[in-house]
């Protein structure tokens, strides 16, 4: 067992009631309460008994992680998670509406982007149609009356109407009450159903409140509720936490935060929510985690002085002391800063700023720290941070002269996207071609490009990344010639009719962007790209994406509205991003404060701590909102004056050694009372800094489990590259219009098995009752002579006659249905997650009762056999999954797999010569120890080329090798299709796109031609 302090001890240990743990910065909440829970776990409490919520998906990760590892040392005979809940509110909240109700089945959550999307796209209300949210009314009631001012304001005033509570009755601006009717209707109805952050919990709440049976049955389900970060809950969460714990009376609510760090409340987060906690619920014990595991004790004396100006009453008093275990002395000691450790300097400009913090950098790197694990490491350019109160504001001048000095950077954020070269040319690329004025800003202030200036643009910007190296094979003179070529495409496309009759021709906004790309040289070299440029091509095509979520057909005038997105609501934001942690290149982190807390770096630069900078000076202002001042208050979600000194707090304690403070000091930019107050004889605010003792730079190592999936897995299999692009830098494929088909028959056989495992199955009329009333795809439109939606809700009902026909008795068997499991495997650093189609019973006793172990997998594929080579491919990559899937079964559900076997479900059966070839419906998969031992080394292997990949930052083009270029998504943007096209001359070059897909809805129309004309 590890070293714990005494307060760490008393907090893992407390088991009568109700408990609050104030968590210092750096004071290892994590490590406690995830030893809290395995000691639960190992005392007889049920995993299924205990949820834990987390702020983000990546802390829900790392509590899973260091949870399994301390299940390992307690109960090594059953380590494995189970059913216990770890993640977000709101995944939680979408869990268990799925479990209460399976219409909810068809839901996604929508994030920040998407939902301005949505609002964007259906801005103006059209009286023909009646379709719109009519936002053009409230326009003028803005502050600036500007078009991305009013999505704003409106996004922010659901949010505080979810947050608070507050009636659409009680709104008397009747704009606005229609305004909001018109967005409920379009997001959380047909086609759609998307639900926003704060839509999902309102709609868990109402279904738990106005259904006691439910809700008693959810009390009696669980006994243990743990919330990390609990000085970020808003209204609504704590009302939900309540709900659930009956106010901690049944459910014993054990919350674990900071409020120094709370630094949400302009999202509505309440900071009273922990301040009063022991006022709220009965029998609470505190424990304060005093000890900073992180920082030395100059970094804490500085931090403490600082947010202890905060008057009692409006934060709990707190110290913390610097501390580390020592050994020797089996004590812990204090951990000593050093002279030159902490550096304060201001500058005449930005761009002198910006030099400092680019020699400082330069300085050092490869100087040694002393790691936990007691090893020295030379550090690297990923160990360094520059946090910014404001990245949109700030960042570029930072990013532009560290590029300049050869030191790599990433600008984390939507909003600091836009700050890079090679995101601005994509985004004036797709104005040229959607014929809009470029928008975007610069150190100069906004700037808004005609045609003729947007193609200058276009030519210096390529100019600029060939002579970098960043883009050498590019030709803006070939490349304005294929905008112009496109353009014309575009033209005629839009002009044309789609085969349903009134339609007009749909694109896919992804496909033109790769080949964009491909246009620009992507794939002449003989290797990829930088990393630093793919990554935020990466970003940027998730946010292409997010775009195509939200329209179920986009047209070429619709490429007016991407831009729009793009250089109005994205090009905007100052949030955290999309980004995986793994995927991010060994290069100097420019972010937000906000984006950075829970993260730590032995080399923090804290600059333009300066007027109007840090504290904000819109610290004050409350958000802009429709809704009137009786129903709102806006002040309670202005930060204030304490809200900006909890997140210069949080800044401070982001750093563990080498701590870098500036600030400008010239007319209208003085250093604030922030930079002023800090004093500590160990900080040097000039003369030479002395340089330290230096190796070869390392960047450091990963050291949490790597989420993935079996899909994931299957990606490096397939190629490394591919993988890369999809799993750590966000490319997509973009949005197929038969998108969705396989999951709603996933979804229709879940809740028919679930309905049955409840003692209510299903016959296979009912079943097809359920097909119609159930079924949905958000990107399928039916026109008047060609019907995909029809033909596709058809097909499904035939696939599911046939399975009911070959099994009639598919109720008798059944453990479970859509099992989710995560599996972590300590020998391979995964944390693998999935869900398990259904899991069936083999064996009865004497008696003739079923016996739950050992038990059977089974998964479902949706899949058409055209070629015997393809059957057997997806055949080899199934039987993988479920040898994974059996592994889990054992390791992390505690059953014992002895049987596996996977249907290929379609509208009718392979043909006779596809049986003859070998082609199977339903393949058998052997499970046996030897194959498992098999597929725990495959995924050992898998996940240290996995890690390797990233340290090295290098991902192999294997898609030559493993056959798999033809089918690949990203074949145009990657080098490696050169290879594979030498290497495999009688291999078909693919369709292009458009007509691949019209290709396979086509197929799907045939089919069922074809069935009903044998029933004739």
């Amino acid at each position: 067992m590890l070293n714990y302090t005494e307060d760490q001890l008393k907090a893992i240990k407390h088991r009568n009631g109700n408990l609050l743990i104030l968590a210092c910065a750096g004071s290892g909440k994590t490590e406690v309460i995830s030893y809290r829970i395995a000691s639960l776990v190992k005392e007889g409490i049920q995993k299924k008994a205990i949820i834990a919520f987390t702020f983000t998906d990546r802390a829900a990760n790392e509590l899973k992680a260091r949870i399994r590892k301390h299940l390992e040392e307690l109960k090594p005979d059953d380590p494995a998670i189970g059913d216990m809940y770890v993640g977000t509110i709101h995944s939680f909240c979408l869990q268990l509406l799925k479990e209460i109700d399976p219409a909810y089945r068809n839901y996604e959550v929508m994030d920040e982007a998407r939902q301005a999307a949505l609002i964007m796209t259906n801005y103006h209300f059209f009286p023909d149609s009646k379709s719109g949210i009519g936002l053009d009314h409230l326009r003028s009631r803005t502050r600036t009356g500007g078009y991305w001012d009013t999505v704003r304001t409106f996004a922010t005033s659901l949010n505080v109407v979810y947050q608070k509570g507050i009636p659409l009755s009680k709104i008397k601006d009747q704009d606005f009450r229609v305004a909001i009717e018109r967005y409920q209707k379009i997001a959380y109805g047909s086609p759609n159903y998307f639900y926003d952050f704060d839509r999902i919990i309102s709609e868990l709440l109402d279904k738990l409140k106005s259904n006691a049976p439910e809700l008693e049955k959810v009390r009696s389900r669980f006994k243990h509720l743990v919330v990390d970060e609990y000085q970020d809950v808003d209204d609504r969460q704590e009302e939900l936490i309540q709900l659930i714990s009956d106010k901690g009376r049944r459910v014993a609510v054990a919350v674990v935060g900071d409020d120094d760090q709370a630094i949400y409340g302009w999202r509505g987060a309440r900071i009273d929510n922990i301040l009063k906690f022991e006022n709220k619920y009965p029998n609470v014990e505190r424990v304060t985690l005093r000890y900073n595991l992180r920082s030395t004790h100059a970094i804490v004396d500085v931090a403490n002085a600082s947010i202890r100006i905060i008057p009692p009453g409006r934060r709990s008093s707190k110290d913390m002391e610097a501390r580390h275990w020592d050994d020797s002395t089996s004590a812990w000691v204090e951990t000593m800063a050093e002279t030159g450790d902490l550096q304060m300097r201001t500058f005449p400009s930005d761009k002198n700023e910006a030099e400092w913090v680019a020699s400082r950098i330069k300085q050092l790197l490869g100087t040694f720290i002393l790691e936990k694990d007691g090893n020295d490491r030379a550090i690297d350019f990923a160990d360094m941070a520059i946090l910014l109160r404001s990245v949109r504001s700030s960042g570029q001048m930072f990013a532009d002269v560290l590029e300049e000095k050869g030191i790599p950077v990433v600008v984390k954020g939507t909003g600091g996207l836009f700050d890079h070269v090679e995101v601005l040319l994509v985004q004036a690329s797709f104005c040229l071609l959607a014929r809009t004025d470029f928008m975007f800003e610069d150190s100069d202030g906004q700037q808004r490009l005609d045609e003729p200036k947007t193609r200058d643009f276009i030519r210096d910007k390529i100019r600029l990344l060939r002579d970098r190296g960043s883009m050498p094979h590019s030709n803006e003179a070939a490349f304005l010639e294929w905008i112009a070529a496109k353009r014309e495409e575009l033209d005629r496309r839009n002009l044309e009719k789609d085969q349903r009759g009134k339609l007009a021709r749909r694109i896919y906004p992804q496909d033109i962007f790769q080949e964009l790309l491909k246009k620009l040289g992507i794939a002449d070299g003989k290797e990829p790209w930088p990393q630093d440029v793919l990554f935020n091509l990466g970003r940027l095509s998730g946010l292409i994406t997010e775009f195509e979520a939200v329209h179920q057909w986009i047209t070429p005038k619709d490429l007016q509205s991407l831009c729009m997105f793009l250089g109005g609501w994205a090009a905007g934001q100052v949030d955290e991003g999309r980004i995986d942690e793994a995927g991010t290149p060994n290069a100097v982190q420019i972010m937000t404060v906000h984006a950075a807390k829970g993260l730590e770096w032995p080399v923090v630069f804290v600059p333009r701590v300066s007027s109007m900078n840090f504290p904000s000076n819109y610290r004050n202002r409350g958000p802009e909102t429709f809704l009137d001042e009786n129903l709102f208050n806006s002040t309670e979600y202005a930060g204030g004056d304490d809200g900006e000194r909890r997140l210069w707090y949080v800044a401070l304690t982001r750093c563990r050694k080498f701590l870098n403070i500036s600030s400008q000091d010239r007319p209208r930019k003085r250093p604030t009372e922030y930079f002023k107050e800090v004093h500590h004889h160990l900080v040097q605010k000039n003369g030479d800094i002395a340089d330290r003792e230096k190796g070869d730079p390392t960047p450091p190592a990963n050291v949490e489990l790597l989420p993935t999936t079996f899909t994931d897995l299957s990606y490096f299999w397939r190629c490394p590259f591919e993988y890369q692009l999809r799993a750590l830098m966000g490319f997509g494929p973009g949005v197929s219009e038969s998108y969705g088909y396989g999951q709603q028959i996933h979804n229709i056989l879940a809740e028919v098995h679930k309905r049955a495992l409840d003692g209510a199955p299903l016959n296979a009329e009912e079943v097809l009752e359920l097909m119609e009333k159930r079924f949905h795809l958000r990107y399928t439109r039916d026109g008047d002579t060609f019907k995909p939606l029809t033909d596709l809700r058809k097909a499904a009902k035939l696939t599911l006659r046939r399975y009911l026909d070959a099994y009639p008795e598919y109720d008798r068997f059944i453990v479970d249905a859509e099992k989710p499991f995560e599996l972590v495997d300590q020998d391979s650093g995964a944390l693998i997650s999935g869900s398990i189609d259904l899991l069936q019973h083999i064996e009865r006793t004497r008696s003739g009762e079923l016996r739950t172990k050992p038990v059977a997998v089974v998964d479902f594929k949706t899949h058409r056999w055209t070629k015997a080579e393809d059957f057997f491919r997806k055949s080899n990559e199934v039987t993988d999954q479920l040898r994974i899937y059996a592994l889990a079964v054992r390791k992390a559900l505690g059953f014992e797999a002895t049987k596996a076997r996977a249907h290929f479900l379609s509208t009718r059966a392979p043909s006779a010569d596809l049986v003859q070839q070998g082609v199977q419906e339903m393949v058998e998969v052997d499970v046996s120890p030897k194959e498992l031992e098999k597929i725990r080394e495959k995924i050992r292997q898998t996940v240290t080329g996995i890690q390797d990949s990233i340290k090295v930052k290098h991902f192999e083009l294997k898609g030559p090798d493993t056959g798999h270029c033809p089918r690949c998504d990203f074949l145009d943007i990657c080098p490696g299709y050169k290879t594979w096209d030498k290497k495999d001359r009688t291999t078909p070059r693919p369709l292009p796109k458009d007509e691949a897909r019209a290709e396979e809805m086509l197929h799907i129309t045939d089919e069922i031609n074809a069935r009903e004309t044998s029933k004739q």
